[in-house]
């Protein structure tokens, strides 16, 4: 039997969505190596393959998606695509929720990818992973892709995620440097910013080059990350000010390279 010391994880890596998205699972006690590999490999190609669902249904840039016809004015997949639905559901709590600061209407046509991707990894740790943990195969799992990482730990278990916040003035090196390490069991941590993608948020403050968001949900922190960038480092803390209940903990790099911490 291992210790907590000496965790046994098996890490796998699908890439779907321009990105590759990694599966982490920790043993439980008693989870032997061969069937922790055997865990991991049947669990990484149902989420590949959910992954690239995903994006036949909500890639702005495919003609056949949903959202590809929702911008041409067929929205026929709000009643026909439960999962289309929900995003736009949710989409619109965003817009609410954040002032209008997270619109997923870019630029005048739909674009729901601010949240998508925190939503789809959700979507997936619960229904391919979390069963894992509930069933005692694992002690934990953790998803991530893109700066998007949602984790879960057995109730049992005294495991711990320990999730580094990069640098992103830094060059992009395998011994990248993080500015802080955040320790989570069930959560969710989300990062956006513009040092690596440039441009691609609409903006009313650049005083933020990157926003880390820790939360319960990580639909909802990858949706107040957007937000810190469009709308700046005050209103962020203004709008997030109002929801106390939501827990939301935050690491924002100014555009001055300083770092602020909300807890």
């Amino acid at each position: 039997m291992r210790t907590a010391a000496q965790p046994l994880i098996r890490t796998r890596v699908a890439h779907a969505m321009t990105v590759p998205f990694t599966m982490q699972l920790v043993a439980a006690p008693d989870t032997e190596p061969e069937r922790l590999d055997d865990l991991a490999d049947r669990s990484i190609p149902r989420i590949k393959a959910w992954l690239d669902h995903v994006e036949t249904v909500f890639s702005p840039f495919r003609a056949d998606s949903s959202v590809g016809r929702a911008r041409r004015g067929d929205w026929r997949a709000l009643v026909e695509d439960p999962d289309f639905a929900e995003v736009y559901a949710l989409c619109k709590q965003a817009k609410t929720l954040t002032d209008g600061h997270f619109d997923a209407m870019h630029a005048g046509a739909y674009d729901p990818t601010g949240l998508v991707k925190g939503w789809a990894v959700e979507r997936a740790l619960d229904r391919f992973l979390i069963p894992l943990v509930r069933a005692g195969e694992v002690a934990a799992a953790a998803l991530g892709g893109g700066g998007d990482v949602r984790t879960a730990v057995a109730h049992d278990s005294d495991f711990v995620w320990h999730i580094g916040v990069a640098d992103p003035f830094a060059p992009n090196t395998a011994d990248h440097p993080t500015l802080r390490t955040i320790s989570l069991r069930d959560g969710a941590v989300a990062t956006s910013g513009t040092a690596r993608r440039g441009e691609h948020i609409t903006r009313t403050a650049h005083d933020l080059a990157q926003a880390t968001v820790v939360d319960d949900r990580l639909t909802f922190a990858d949706m107040w990350a957007t937000t810190a960038i469009a709308a700046g480092e005050r209103t962020f803390r203004d709008l997030t000010a109002r929801h106390p209940d939501r827990r939301i903990m935050a690491v924002l790099v100014r555009a001055d390279r300083t770092v602020a911490d909300i807890a």
